[in-house]
């Protein structure tokens, strides 16, 4: 008896160990801080509206946002911050904000889409990981740790699409004297690994006129890197 009761709290704190080790999503940047003036990428303004953009695909930044890099997974996040120092009143909605490398549009993706191809595949391992457990506690504790990856994934994966969701830039009217600011996503090809033709296109809309302004920009060349999964693997000769 004395012996499965050791048994039954060594299989216990094994658990407990399994589960403090799992991973969680923790960004930094919050929906409120995205109408604070930032260090633009590159900006334009035309008649007192200025459209700034700012690239979240280097590994710091886009870390600060979705606790991921999510342009190794064929995601393009922009931040799009649209001050009105004018008197007219312009709408934008997200379809008129286009993205190109070289000759090839990029498609515009939802909040949800880009939440699960670029940041949500990197937490769907970890119910698999839990359930690793060796020796003689293995059989003892899978039904939990089965039970516990499979709800903390859950709970993981809408976290994920909620801050997706949160900083995407809505269809926007911007007053005069007010700012829009949010994310937009695109979908990148396939095994991207360097942005040197990056174009976009911006063009707010007169609410009144229906005059469209437009704004080109050309993005810094910037390389993406490597998931680890995808890298090639050596060797045992190399």
């Amino acid at each position: 008896m004395k012996e499965c009761k050791r048994f039954s709290r060594l299989g216990v704190a094994i658990f407990i160990g399994i589960l403090s080790g799992c991973a969680t999503f923790e960004p930094g940047l919050r929906p409120e801080n995205l109408n604070r003036p930032r260090l633009a990428t590159v900006k334009s303004s035309q008649r007192g509206l200025e459209v700034a953009l700012e690239e979240f695909v280097t590994p710091t930044k886009s870390m600060e946002a979705f606790d991921a890099v999510v342009a190794s997974y064929g995601v393009l996040p922009l931040l799009v911050r649209v001050e009105n120092s004018g008197t007219t009143n312009y709408r934008l909605p997200r379809g008129q904000i286009k993205a190109s490398l070289g000759e090839d549009e990029l498609a515009l993706l939802d909040a949800r889409d880009a939440a699960t191809q670029g940041a949500a595949r990197g937490y769907a391992g970890n119910a698999l990981g839990w359930t690793l457990a060796t020796g003689p506690f293995a059989l003892l504790i899978a039904p939990l740790t089965l039970t516990a990856s499979s709800a903390h994934t859950a709970s993981v994966n809408k976290k994920i699409e909620e801050q997706f969701g949160t900083l995407e830039l809505a269809d926007a009217l911007i007053r005069s004297k007010q700012t829009a600011a949010g994310f937009v996503y695109f979908k990148l090809p396939p095994a991207t690994w360097q942005l040197d033709t990056l174009l976009v296109e911006v063009r707010p809309v007169d609410d009144e006129s229906g005059e469209q302004l437009v704004y080109k920009f050309t993005l810094p060349r910037m390389e993406i890197p490597v998931p680890r999964e995808m890298q090639p693997r050596k060797s045992q000769d190399d």
